[in-house]
């Protein structure tokens, strides 16, 4: 009688299939959510830690805040600065202008950088496609010659004129001669946003032209000219930036250079606390995650229990027979155990399967990133199978307590 429990399980197919259903869509709600969470904060992360650089340099007060960071932050003067005061230490200093830029349907943190310095940004990858903005300087040298006064000295406002100078964005920005309103993005926010090289795209009230594709990996999916950023985005001035990237000379202690470089009076963290710092940012999100999951584990085992507990009463006789004829309580315990890890093993390869299936989706037809691990699977298939056995201890105690003689003489 060793396949009692799949016989019972066989003779009851829709009731059996819904319950494995269930179980399986409880996993597959743990591993997907887990690794969605997860795994696109993750992605961010990685896209960070691809820039070439060591530390970051951001205005003092934000503590840990530098993963909310946009818009103007520090004066261009600080690059300078660096460069001048730490020359044993620093090796490249990359100002950049962080705006949020709505692409291809979706939000994105887009970089504003200087194109001698786009490649620190994108980890040395090459453009895919097309060719990078404003390659010649032609915008950059054009908007400084228009807004900065060389002869201001660096100690003061960073070389800014004191009379504001009126520009026609729309038309003098996208001048053929020095066209500024040039965007460079990543592959899958091309695909995505089923964009191509030569595309123009209205952001931020402006008609912006895609001039490369670059594959996805990089700091941000959307990048642009940092004057432009800066002018569009900083109340039109052209003298700060969101943050520095700091590239250190080889062999040097990030830390011990972290601490000697504080002394400019900013903010100073290592690259690689980055992705510490959005677990930290985002902790509260992961717990309500992972109550969402819990929940949908312990609904979808009470599911079980009750199921479990409706067959038990439906076949009081055929216990009350099995007892009659020798069977312990013990016996019949891991009769009903054994069908409830039954249902959830088939639960389990089916929620497996699709929490794979969606990973897949997810990440070929959106721009989220679903992280599939074998931890994630590993830890999802221990809760399945310890509320497997503890859904089936009530209903199995039921039926280790069926009265014999009562039960056989029952109408």
């Amino acid at each position: 009688m060793a396949y009692l429990p799949l016989a019972n399980i066989l003779h009851h197919k829709v009731r059996s299939a819904i319950s494995a259903v269930g179980i399986g869509l409880g996993i597959c709600m743990v591993i997907t959510l887990g690794g969605l969470s997860r795994g696109s904060l993750n992605e961010v992360a990685d896209r960070w830690e691809a820039v070439r650089a060591d530390l970051i340099v951001y205005p003092l007060g934000w503590g840990d805040n530098v993963t909310l960071l946009s818009g103007i932050g520090l004066s261009d003067r600080y690059a300078d600065l660096l460069r001048q005061r730490y020359p044993d230490l620093i090796q490249r200093v990359v100002p950049v202008f962080l705006w949020q830029m709505k692409v291809g349907g979706a939000d994105h943190l887009a970089a504003g950088v200087d194109p001698q310095d786009w490649e620190v940004l994108v980890g040395n990858r090459s453009l895919r496609e097309g060719r990078l903005f404003d390659p010649d300087n032609r915008f950059a040298t054009w908007i400084e010659q228009r807004l900065l006064d060389p002869t201001a000295d660096d100690a003061g406002d960073g070389g800014a004129i004191d009379a504001p100078v009126e520009i026609d964005t729309q038309t003098e920005f996208a001048d053929p001669a020095h066209d500024g309103l040039e965007l460079v993005i990543d592959d899958r926010l091309a695909r995505e946003g089923r964009l191509a090289v030569g595309d123009t795209v209205r952001v931020a009230n402006h008609d912006w032209t895609i001039v490369g594709i670059v594959p996805a990996g990089g700091m941000s999916r959307v990048y642009l000219p940092r004057r432009t950023a800066q002018f569009l985005f900083g109340s039109g001035s052209i003298t700060r930036s969101t943050l520095l990237f700091v590239d250190l000379r080889d062999g040097l202690d990030p830390d011990a250079a972290a601490r000697r470089i504080r002394g400019i009076g900013q903010e100073v963290v290592q690259l690689r606390q980055y992705r510490d710092m959005l677990r930290r940012k985002f902790a509260v999100m992961f717990r309500y995650v992972d109550a969402v999951n819990a929940i949908a584990l312990a609904t979808a085992f009470l599911f079980i229990m009750n199921t479990l507990y409706t067959m038990v009463l439906q076949r009081t006789r055929e216990i009350a027979i099995l007892k009659s004829c020798g069977a312990s309580g013990w016996y019949i315990l891991r009769q009903v155990l054994g069908e409830s890890l039954l249902l959830t093993g088939a639960g389990a390869i089916f929620g497996v399967s699709v929490s794979l299936l969606a990973a897949w989706a997810i990440g070929s037809f959106t721009l989220y990133t679903v992280t599939v691990t074998p931890a994630w699977i590993a830890l999802a298939l221990l809760a399945a199978f310890v509320g497997a056995v503890l859904s089936a201890l009530y209903p199995a105690w039921a039926a280790s307590r069926v009265a014999v003689v009562e039960a056989l003489t029952l109408e």
